[in-house]
C-alpha cells in the first residue's frame, strides 16, 4: 500500500455524520436577512406608491384650485376625490389649500401602509403656483 492510500484510510475528513444539522443552522442563520430583504423592498415600494398618490392628489387639487372663478374648497374636495379613488395605500390624509390672490399652495399628508406594526411612514407632498387672474390692459 502507498503512503497516500495509506494516509486516506486513516485519516477522516469530517464528511458524513459530523455534518448533519448544519443546512438547518445555515437556513436559521440566511432565511431572517433574506426576509427582511423581501420586506424592504415591498416596504419602499409601497412607500413609492403612497408618494406618487400623494403627488397626483396635490397636482389635482392644485388645477382645481388655481382656477380663475376656482376656491380652496374645489381643491380640497377635488384632492379627496383623487386620494378616495386610490384606496387604501394612504390613510389618514389631510388636504390643505391656501389662495392667495396669486399663488395656491396645496398640502397632501399621510400615513402610508407600513408591513411593520406600530412604524408609522408619513408622506407629505406641496405643490405651489400661481393662479388664474385677469391682468387688464
Amino acid at each position: 500500500m502507498s503512503r497516500l492510500a495509506a494516509f486516506r484510510t486513516t485519516v477522516r475528513f469530517p464528511h458524513g455524520e459530523n455534518e448533519r444539522g448544519s443546512a438547518a443552522v445555515e437556513a436559521i442563520i440566511i432565511l431572517p436577512v433574506v426576509f427582511l430583504i423581501i420586506f424592504g423592498i415591498i416596504q419602499g415600494a409601497v412607500v413609492m406608491q403612497a408618494n406618487n398618490v400623494a403627488q397626483a392628489a396635490a397636482s389635482t387639487a392644485y388645477n382645481a384650485a388655481r382656477l380663475y372663478n376656482g376656491t380652496s374648497e374645489d381643491g380640497v374636495s377635488a384632492g379627496d376625490a383623487v386620494l378616495t379613488q386610490a384606496g387604501t395605500i394612504l390613510a389618514g390624509t389631510n388636504v390643505v389649500v391656501q389662495r392667495a390672490p396669486e399663488s395656491v399652495t396645496v398640502t397632501v399628508s399621510g400615513t402610508a401602509a407600513s408591513l411593520i406594526p406600530g412604524v408609522p411612514l408619513t408622506v407629505s407632498r406641496t405643490v405651489t403656483g400661481p393662479t388664474e387672474r385677469w391682468v387688464g390692459p
